[in-house]
């Protein structure tokens, strides 16, 4: 009698073996799920009824995936990776990239805290923090809209009219200002947050001890 999750509980295991030992080179990580494997298989055959339970007994004498991972680790003369530590660079860059932009992009690149997506998004939005907003809305207002009226000598009106583009309705530009002014915050709390649950590991895979 074969177990009718059998299958289904062996790769269920197998696929937890798989991801703890992501650290290991993949050889070893290979030889380590194929020994378990063979051990599995080995384990199976020496069953006369193989049941759910049987396979259970199976996988709980081999042990957690983790445990397993950890003894062919020790073998191998290799240590886990450890999980990098934020510190005070990483709290000067969420600081520094909305008001001294060019400091707090440095920090930001130099940590290995961020994935490289999460750098460029604190480096281009916006591009320069605040200062660079305030370049962008001085080069801005060289183009506002102004009005005005001309008259002669007698105060007779010559002309009276606008120049300049026009500009967006008042409660649409209230919210575009809201948005602009608040880019930058709104960066450096997703580079805090990102920070927190979006850690990187610190140096490479594997390293020998």
């Amino acid at each position: 009698m074969i177990a009718p999750h059998a299958d289904q509980l062996i790769d269920g295991y197998l696929a937890r073996l798989n991801a703890a030992a992501g650290d290991l080179p993949k050889a070893a990580r290979q030889e380590l799920v194929d020994d378990v494997r063979a051990h599995i298989t080995e384990a199976r055959a020496r069953e006369s009824e193989e049941t759910d339970a049987a396979i259970l007994n199976i996988l709980d004498r081999l042990g957690e995936p983790a445990a397993v991972v950890a003894d062919a680790r020790e073998r191998l003369g290799i240590r886990a990776v450890q999980p990098y530590r934020p510190g005070l660079l990483e709290v000067f860059a969420v600081i520094l990239v909305p008001f001294l932009w060019p400091i707090g992009v440095i920090l930001l690149w130099m940590s290995p805290a961020w994935h490289w997506r999460d750098k460029l998004i604190g480096t281009l939005v916006p591009p320069g923090g605040y200062f660079g907003l305030s370049v962008i809305l001085l080069t801005a207002a060289s183009g506002v809209r102004s009005c005005g009226t001309v008259v002669d000598q007698a105060g007779r009106v010559i002309q009276d009219g606008c120049s300049g583009p026009a500009g967006l309705p008042q409660p649409f530009g209230l919210l575009l200002a809201i948005l602009i002014f608040g880019s930058p915050l709104i960066t450096a709390g997703y580079l805090a947050i990102r920070l927190r649950w979006g850690r990187q590991p610190q140096g490479s895979a594997v390293a020998a001890v």
